[in-house]
């Protein structure tokens, strides 16, 4: 397995990764797992499996890494431990998912020279009921995630090669020309646009490519959206969330 470019595609839980995945996984020139590479790999560190649940981001130095950091896994390590899980592993672009990549974007840059990542942003109110929703965590701990989570996302964003940031409400309103942009940005020819209008299963749905955001929005009640607001106010202004 040696592709010529690997892409990552990174983001908070509920952000759009999967849409985002399984739109670039169409792609004839590329190839993809199943399910998140963090599932199959021995050597990095699961949310899950010491208590924070699509929560790593409220302990992040659990998770962090960065170009010094010292760990068994490497890039033969773990495209050994990913490679019986890839459908077309020969394709030319391999893609891997998983959102407490976020955390190793500049571990992944150094391991993987040919790397190329795509960070996906979507409204922390809608993230965080999400979150609250799929999970039973308090409202203000996935607010906290999205908040975190996106700090250093966006901040390792600026230390890595090659990394295309996306929101998930461009995704949606037209994921042709956002999808056409990607595989520019990656160096593949476009998708057949006609791919696109199929209906997707994410998680518990299959529809067709819809913006789910108000349907998140009307489950929140006040309370829960002024401590959503109280918690990731600042963050939320600057990308231009407002309630």
């Amino acid at each position: 397995m040696n592709p010529e470019k690997w892409v990552f595609i990174v983001g908070c839980y509920n952000s759009g990764t999967t849409l985002l995945h399984k739109l670039l996984a169409s792609h004839p020139q590329v190839g993809s797992m199943g399910g998140e590479g963090q599932y199959y790999n021995k050597g990095l560190l699961l949310p899950a499996n010491v208590g924070l649940p699509r929560l790593w981001a409220i302990e992040p130095d659990r998770f962090r890494m960065n170009e010094g950091t010292k760990t068994n896994e490497n890039s033969q390590v773990l495209m050994n431990e990913w490679k019986p899980h890839f459908r077309n592993p020969k394709r030319p672009v391999l893609l891997e998912k998983s959102p407490t990549n976020a955390a190793r974007m500049r571990w992944l840059n150094k391991e993987f020279p040919n790397a190329y990542f795509i960070c996906i942003v979507r409204d922390g109110y809608a993230v965080a009921e999400g979150i609250h929703r799929k999970q039973g965590h308090d409202i203000e701990l996935c607010a906290r995630q999205w908040l975190n989570s996106n700090e250093i996302m966006l901040e390792d964003a600026k230390r890595v090669d090659r990394c295309f940031v996306v929101t998930y409400e461009d995704l949606v309103a037209n994921p042709s020309k956002l999808v056409d942009r990607l595989t520019s940005f990656i160096g593949l020819e476009s998708i057949d646009h006609a791919l696109l209008s199929a209906k997707f299963r994410i998680h518990e749905q299959t529809t067709e490519i819809i913006n789910m955001n108000k349907q998140s929005l009307d489950r929140l009640s006040t309370e829960e959206r002024n401590k959503i607001l109280k918690i990731a106010g600042k963050m939320l202004d600057d990308l231009g969330y407002h309630d």
